[in-house]
């Protein structure tokens, strides 16, 4: 750009902004908008906002708001509204409310409602009502119904304190969420903004201590009901599209929001639980606002049908303990934002459409359950899973694409119960050390791509209930030592390579109820003494084998299921 205008018009329009204004019009419109404004009309409107408003009147009206307003009124209406006043009076109404009242008398009414009204009397009636009251009299008055009884008071301002109540809390609105949301009136944030300017019963002020957070849980009202279109199963708001088994726990009641249904309070009135577990709940987002609801303790929103990404506010509840979204169809990645949520002891995202790797940073020492299954993450499992959660009980990361070996860091989960890793693309050995739990009750490594033989120290897991390692490529023997995991109540080793015979000391598991050796090179005869546990257990309904086809590798009278096996 040049550092001073040609005094004679360009043919085409610079790509870029002059730093002092042209004396002469140009003939196309610029593409960027002047850093001071001209001091003649374009011949046509520009496309972008202007930085400081132009001192004559633009021929056609600006596609787009701007940034401060004329001193020259239009010559047409814009139909975007003005983010300030004009000080000149338009010559035809705007289409669209001002978000701010004009100092100038308008020539005629505006068909749009206004948010704040005008401190001066118009020259004739409004077409629709003000949200809030004019500040003078009007010149006509404005055409009224016959009047009627009503049997509940009206909302609308009709005082100046109501007047402020309201612009105080559309401003703390503002604030919260944003002016390009609260200016969408199909957002929930906005609906909640109008539910509790005009229709809640308790009428707060944007001072008062639940301010936030009733403005907080509305907007999740909202959102978890499509714009109210839907309906919860439970309390919802509509009381014709859902039940309640108290009226007044009803969300949007007039009563407090501690007491509508699914939430707790502390004795402070603070929000520490919401639990809509299987309640119906739809949307494609989840409202930013929940991390306003710093004492929030148990978020609990499983077996619905959100859609949403989780938002990354969720890092703001520093004192969430209990997060469940399981059984959803929440889609994108874990936020990082998670990593800050130091008092968390649960985490549950299991049964949705997330995706991505898994963020290191979200691995505390008050983590005890991991629950982030059937899901399409991968990558490998942080370092910091095996350093900096030892507390861990419970981990479920089957059904995912996770794959490398499996982490000898298991080791240093000494307290561990549950590990299911099933259905992923993990290779390798079984390491010895994901035994070192004396508690581990259930693991669940099928449908992996796991080889070699079995190590010693599995036969030493006696607190084993569950074991599956089925649909892998182990090999080697199945040890007598197998009859020491006394406590084992299901045990399924199908589609592997397994080769000798099945060792009657699995006759000791007295509470076993299943147990599946098909597609397998095993041989023999199935021990009489399996065959006895089975007919001496009504437990016990399910022993396959190898024992299909003429030829059967494994001779069984008492199995329930014969394969043929790999012939």
């Amino acid at each position: 750009h040049s550092l001073i205008p040609s005094s004679i018009p360009s043919m085409e329009p610079s790509v870029t902004s002059s730093l002092i204004p042209s004396y002469m019009p140009s003939m196309d419109p610029s593409s960027l908008p002047s850093l001071v404004p001209s001091f003649t009309p374009s011949l046509e409107p520009s496309e972008m906002p202007s930085l400081i408003p132009s001192s004559m009147p633009s021929l056609d009206p600006s596609s787009s708001p701007s940034l401060q307003p004329s001193s020259m009124p239009s010559l047409q209406l814009s139909v975007i509204p003005s983010l300030m006043p004009s000080s000149m009076p338009s010559l035809d109404p705007s289409s669209s409310p001002s978000l701010q009242p004009s100092a100038i008398l308008s020539m005629e009414p505006s068909e749009m409602l206004s948010f704040n009204p005008s401190s001066n009397p118009s020259f004739e009636p409004s077409l629709n009502p003000s949200f809030a009251p004019s500040r003078s009299l009007s010149f006509s008055p404005t055409a009224s119904m016959p009047p009627t009884l009503s049997v509940v008071p009206s909302y609308s301002p009709s005082t100046y304190t109501e007047l402020r109540r309201r612009e105080d809390i559309f401003l703390a609105a503002l604030r919260l969420s944003g002016f390009a949301t609260i200016s969408d009136t199909t957002s929930p944030q906005r609906m909640a903004l109008e539910w509790i300017m005009r229709d809640d019963g308790l009428q707060l002020n944007s001072n008062s201590p639940n301010f936030i957070q009733r403005y907080s849980i509305s907007t999740f009202y909202f959102a978890t009901t499509n714009g109210a279109k839907d309906s919860w199963t439970e309390c919802g708001a509509d009381a014709s599209q859902s039940s309640c088994p108290n009226e007044s726990s009803r969300f949007l009641s007039p009563n407090n929001e501690c007491d509508w249904s699914g939430i707790r309070c502390n004795a402070k009135d603070e929000i520490t639980d919401l639990r809509l577990k299987e309640n119906g709940l739809t949307g494609s987002f989840m409202p930013k606002e929940l991390g306003f609801l710093s004492s929030l303790e148990i978020l609990l929103l499983s077996k619905n049908y959100l859609s949403s990404t989780v938002p990354s506010e969720i890092g703001l509840l520093s004192n969430l303990k209990y997060l469940y979204l399981n059984n959803n169809n929440f889609v994108g990645t874990i936020p990082k934002s998670i990593g800050n949520l130091e008092n968390m002891v649960l985490f549950s995202v299991g049964n949705n459409a997330m995706n991505g790797t898994i963020p290191d940073k979200m691995f505390h020492s008050n983590l005890k359950h991991f629950d982030i299954d059937d899901n399409n993450f991968h990558g490998t499992l942080p370092s910091e899973m095996f350093t900096s959660s030892l507390n861990l009980l419970n981990i479920d990361i089957g059904g995912n694409s996770f794959e490398g070996t499996i982490s000898k860091g298991f080791g240093n989960l000494t307290k561990m119960k549950l590990l299911r890793m099933n259905d992923n693309n993990f290779v390798g050995e079984l390491p010895s050390e994901i035994f070192a739990s004396p508690s581990l009750q259930t693991l669940n490594c099928s449908l992996n791509d796991l080889n070699d033989t079995l190590p010693d120290e599995l036969y030493g897991a006696t607190s084993l209930r569950v074991l599956n390692l089925a649909s892998n490529n182990f090999i080697g023997t199945i040890s007598t030592e197998i009859g020491d995991l006394i406590d084992l109540v299901e045990l399924s080793l199908q589609s592997n390579q397994f080769e000798g015979t099945i060792p009657s000391t699995i006759g000791l598991l007295n509470d076993l109820t299943s147990m599946d050796m098909s597609f397998n090179f095993l041989s023999g005869i199935m021990p009489d003494e399996v065959c006895d546990l089975k007919s001496s257990s009504f437990l016990f309904l399910t022993l396959a084998s190898d024992c299909g086809g003429s030829l059967p590798q494994v001779e069984c009278h008492c199995c329930s299921s014969c394969e043929t096996g790999y012939r």
